[in-house]
């Protein structure tokens, strides 16, 4: 049986968060032993961080299909928040460099998928086709988060995943 709890988003994130240990020296132990990628409606849980700890809320929704339905297509949000308007502008385009290559950063991410041991089996079902850069945001004062300020990252990705349910063919 498929599961069904994972997008491919939440794949996506797992590599970003290595990609962002990778470039900047981010740890867990810095963001009360979180990865500090969260989604949305947990908001709260590193506001009370000291402001110079940049971290991301995410939010993803799933495109429309056209006659490629085999394929599964997610818009994601990265909203990248903290004080030092450096380091986001530094991890924002990061981000972008990183995900606006189509098929090389699809070959990327599948790479870090097939050989990551840190990823379980349903992880590892996922194949990256593309990803592409919607849009960037630069740096700006924030009403929410503690009033840290804030940029966003928007990036579309195609993949596809394993499925064998019983009389679904994917």
């Amino acid at each position: 049986m498929s599961k069904y709890d994972l997008a491919g988003t939440h794949v996506l994130n797992k590599f970003v968060w290595k990609r962002l240990q990778d470039e900047f020296g981010m740890t867990t132990s810095d963001y009360k032993n979180l990865v500090p990628i969260i989604p949305g409606q947990q908001l709260p849980i590193l506001n009370d961080l000291p402001s110079d700890r940049p971290f991301i809320v995410y939010t993803y929704v799933n495109s429309g299909y056209d006659t490629q339905f085999w394929a599964s297509v997610e818009q994601v949000t990265y909203l990248i928040y903290g004080d030092i308007e450096g380091k986001l502008r530094s991890i924002s385009n990061f981000l972008m460099d990183l995900l606006k290559r189509y098929d090389w950063s699809a070959e990327e991410i599948n790479d870090f998928i097939y050989y990551s041991s840190e990823l379980d089996s349903d992880d590892k079902k996922f194949d990256f086709k593309y990803t592409e850069l919607v849009s960037g945001m630069s740096p700006e004062p924030s009403e929410t988060e503690g009033g840290r300020k804030g940029t966003a990252v928007t990036v579309r990705l195609c993949y596809t995943h394993l499925s064998n349910n019983k009389g679904m063919r994917i």
